[in-house]
């Protein structure tokens, strides 16, 4: 993972995908943008197999199989003349357990051509729980001009409590830097270490996130020779071909028969968590319509809850459940353009059918279980502490004055951003909100006691449901970055536990949202549901070979559709593409059974990770480390796709 360290090489760090951050059109190495074969020499454009790079116009990254140190091929980084951004580089993050209490070097064969300043480096980190213990940039030694093939190195101690390092190979200037026959070993103390930091450095980031991110990227680099990697094993694709279960049609008008194996699969779970590959993909999201309909009908579940705005959500249950309101207006009203789909709406007019004529005891709920958008909730807190004891409203009042120039007004958005909060406001200043918001929750609890005839049960606990939100929405706002991101999906994991609390311990909940944030793993969403509810949670993950999706494009493209054909040769996917099967539905947890044939698909593996943005110049950073079944026990594959059918919004 970067981190803004040295002034040479400092570039921006955002959060891992899994993405698991969290790719769109530029080729990796293995995608067949050859200028010329490994036997004719040539290069290509795209990020080697197994490492992750975000390029940018100044700069290229590459393999070339006309220079290199030693096999086919060795990697690149060149930057046009003066490049007006910092750097690129070429990283790989990964858990640092097998290394610790160890010393490290990491090495490679290097050749310059004409590369101007600053120059280019190897450079290393070592993380600790809230610190960073070691770095090295090679900023005394740089590499510049040009030169024949020669190794270099950095060397750095890994404590035995580090939970993460990363490797890098970066270029911050004009010219070429090509890198082959890279090691990363474990040497004696005889060996100098290079460490460039005199004390730790604090990241006062979220050490739970940051060792979960990095368990995704394995515990070993991969790909240090930029060989690339062997295709999958014909013995693993048989046995997948054979296990999984085949999937007709995406179609949720059409008949739910193949779908019938997930009735096995699910057993006797109470929560299961539906993810999607992209925000923007047609057949995730008529699977997942499909997926909700065999759950609701056949197995009793009544519950469904998506990614979005509670409250907001509450007022799209009052129509599936009744029928009132517009179903276009209130689906708008969950802001986020990912949701307002056509395929959406088809599903929340399939709840409403379902709702009109099944019995009382098995209609389905629509629920909400995000916190980014905390006005409606204030503003039913203000309303509702009025109701019940008029003085108290300007004590709300006052409490939440400081949230209201981050908070949204219906579809307006807040006056202020929320990294202004994180970055500008006082921590004192923040700190005083918080214990205001703490306050409001306090005062709404005792109005239960001191109240409890002015209002129903059930509308006491969803006022104090919204004001947890906005206690939520102000512990994401006050931190940034890995730091953000993981107090949302705690903070999620705890409204889902809510959701559960509310419905009893025999209801059925199904759960809507990314694959980035209903996987198994420690710090995500999914992780803190695995930890309270084992194996009566399960997580259902989506892939997909080849196809069309939305995204808001990185480099201001806007909204738009993105196409990708990208399978690397050691990625999950290509496992799915191999079994020439349009679609299936693969229970992972047969992997322990499976034998050796099965055992590579246990990974970790690449798979695709695409969010509601994508970089269209950095495709293989959109592919993270997973495991089988450690960060999804089922697994939905679809072998083609195309974009959700975005809808306009309607605010009145």
């Amino acid at each position: 993972m970067r981190r803004d360290i040295s002034s040479f090489l400092a570039v921006g760090r955002g959060r891992r995908r899994i993405a698991f951050s969290l790719a769109g059109v530029v080729t990796l190495a293995c995608s067949g943008d050859r200028v010329a074969g490994p036997g004719a020499g040539g290069t290509t454009v795209g990020v080697p197999p197994g490492w992750q790079s975000y390029p940018t116009p100044a700069y290229t990254v590459g393999l070339d199989y006309s220079h290199h140190h030693g096999g086919s091929a060795a990697a690149y980084l060149s930057g046009v003349p003066a490049p007006t951004t910092p750097a690129v580089g070429l990283e790989q993050d990964f858990d640092a357990s097998a290394y610790r209490g160890k010393r490290l070097r990491w090495s490679a064969w290097v050749q310059q051509v004409g590369v101007t300043g600053p120059g280019g480096a190897l450079t290393m980190t070592v993380e600790c729980p809230g610190q960073i213990t070691g770095y090295d940039d090679m900023k005394q030694r740089l590499l510049t001009g040009s030169s024949d093939w020669h190794q270099v190195s950095v060397v750095l101690d890994v404590p035995a409590n580090a939970i993460g390092i990363t490797i890098t190979a970066m270029l911050n200037g004009g010219g070429t830097l090509r890198i082959d026959d890279a090691r990363l070993d474990v040497v004696g103390t005889d060996v100098p270490t290079t460490n460039t930091l005199a004390t730790p450095q604090l990241t006062g980031q979220d050490s739970t996130a940051i060792a979960a991110a990095y368990a995704r990227g394995g515990s070993v680099p991969t790909n240090l020779d930029f060989e690339g990697f062997a295709p999958p094993a014909q013995s693993a694709v048989d046995w997948l071909s054979r296990t999984a279960s085949l999937l007709t049609t995406t179609d949720p008008t059409a008949s739910l028969a193949d779908l019938q194996p997930l009735k096995q699969m699910v057993g006797t779970a109470h929560l299961v968590g539906l993810g999607e590959g992209t925000h923007g993909t047609r057949e995730f999201f008529q699977m997942k319509h499909r997926l909700l309909q065999t759950l609701v009908r056949d197995m009793g579940f009544t519950v469904f809850a998506i990614e979005a705005s509670a409250p907001e959500a509450n007022d799209l249950n009052r129509y599936v459940l009744t029928g009132q309101g517009d179903p276009h207006i209130l689906l708008s009203r969950l802001y986020f353009w990912t949701w307002n789909t056509q395929e959406v709406f088809d599903m929340v007019q399939w709840m409403r059918q379902w709702n009109t004529t099944a019995p009382a005891a098995q209609r389905v709920q629509f629920l909400g279980f995000d916190m980014q958008f905390p006005g409606e909730a204030m503003d039913s807190v203000q309303s509702f502490v009025t109701r019940v004891h008029q003085p108290d409203s300007a004590y709300v009042a006052t409490r939440f004055y400081c949230m209201n120039p981050y908070r949204n007004r219906g579809e307006r958005s807040p006056d202020l951003t929320a990294a202004f909060y994180a970055e500008r406001v006082a921590a004192s200043e923040r700190a005083g909100c918080a214990q205001g918001l703490q306050e409001v929750y306090n005062l709404i609890a005792d109005d239960i006691q001191k109240y409890p005839n002015a209002a129903p049960a059930d509308t006491f606990q969803l006022r104090l449901h919204d004001a947890r939100l906005i206690q939520q929405y102000e512990q994401k706002i006050a931190v940034e970055g890995v730091s953000s991101s993981a107090v949302r999906d705690r903070a999620m994991a705890e409204n889902v536990v809510w959701i559960r609390n509310q419905v009893g311990p025999n209801g059925k909940v199904v759960l809507w949202a990314h694959d980035g944030h209903i996987n198994n793993t420690a710090g995500y969403m999914g992780g803190y549901l695995r930890a309270a509810y084992g194996s009566d949670y399960i997580s259902l993950g989506f892939a997909f070979a080849e196809g069309s999706f939305n995204a808001v494009g990185f480099n201001g493209e806007g909204l738009k559709s993105w196409h990708t054909a990208a399978v690397p040769s050691n990625s999950i996917e290509a496992f799915f593409s191999a079994t020439n099967k349009s679609a299936l539905l693969f229970d992972a947890r047969q992997i322990a059974s499976g034998g050796a044939s099965a055992a590579p698909l246990a990974g970790p593996l690449p798979m695709r990770s695409i969010g509601s943005a994508f970089n269209a110049a950095a495709e293989a950073s959109f592919f993270g480390p997973v495991t089988f079944p450690g960060t999804f026990d089922l697994l939905v594959y679809l072998k083609s796709t195309t974009a959700s059918t975005l809808l306009p919004f309607v605010f009145k």
